[in-house]
């Protein structure tokens, strides 16, 4: 699929980009979504709202905020790409994921909320458009009680990380076995967790836009859409009017659409295909 050279359109939805994750640890693809930006601004292709779903800085195994502070220029990489492409007078969200935080009050550190707050973004854990709402996704799995339970467990594993790459992968395979609530495996599995998530956002008509499982999906039946992650997909969502589509960046850096979703107030069904 094409954009217009110069043209406005109404949003772009990025999650799960787990920015400053080490390479040595985990493979990403963020070259890639940097020459997604940058090819963006070249064409003046501009967006009414960007909104950044979760997962965004990698805060959770990695100390990103550390690396932050060290150096200015690692926050503005990432941000001055994003702001490039922001309307005039439009929304630029970032919606607080599991990975973006430890801290057991699940609020950003101050000095990454100042960063964003100067820029001019709107930080929230749900936010809403027309048409849409969107949530990280792990409230379907965490409250706030498991949340402090995990951090604590974090925190012991963050210590045996730092010892070697060797050291964290095994620390993160005993908390993903031991610990973690896992993402849902089955198709009743995920009918039963995106259900559950469309209850705690209190969706009602709207088209719910999350992250966190990592799979860019299409759900027509739930109006229901995930942008995937920036690890292994290279997947995010884009708004035109009131169609939402799925897209994935290809291995030839193509522009490949998975699915699309129209949003109707009526609450006539949309037109989805669902891609993994």
């Amino acid at each position: 699929m094409k954009l217009k050279r110069g043209k406005t359109y109404q949003g772009l939805f990025l999650s799960d980009v787990h920015y400053l994750l080490d390479k040595r640890i985990k493979p990403h693809h963020h070259k890639e979504l940097f020459r997604l930006l940058d090819r963006l601004a070249r064409r003046k292709i501009k967006f009414v709202t960007i909104c950044l779903g979760g997962d965004i800085i990698e805060n959770w195994f990695f100390d990103g905020v550390e690396m932050i502070q060290r150096n200015e220029k690692r926050f503005s990489k990432l941000f001055d790409r994003l702001d490039a492409i922001g309307a005039s007078g439009g929304r630029k969200i970032y919606i607080v994921g599991n990975h973006d935080t430890t801290a057991f009050t699940m609020k950003l550190h101050r000095d990454v909320e100042r960063r964003l707050l100067q820029r001019g973004w709107e930080i929230a854990e749900q936010a809403s458009g027309d048409g849409w709402t969107a949530i990280h996704g792990h409230q379907g799995q965490y409250n706030r009680l498991t949340w402090a339970l995990n951090v604590f467990g974090l925190r012991l594993l963050h210590l045996m990380g730092l010892l070697s790459p060797r050291a964290f992968r095994f620390a993160e395979r005993f908390y993903d076995s031991h610990l973690n609530r896992q993402d849902p495996a089955t198709p009743e599995e995920e009918l039963h967790f995106y259900r559950k998530l469309s209850r705690i956002s209190r969706q009602r008509d709207r088209i719910l836009i999350c992250g966190h499982t990592h799979t860019p999906l299409c759900l027509p039946e739930l109006r229901l859409l995930n942008s995937g992650d920036w690890l292994e997909h290279r997947s995010f969502l884009l708004q035109k009017k009131r169609r939402f589509y799925g897209v994935r960046i290809a291995a030839n850096r193509e522009w490949q659409e998975l699915f699309h979703l129209d949003y109707k107030p009526d609450s006539q069904e949309g037109h989805g295909e669902e891609e993994v």
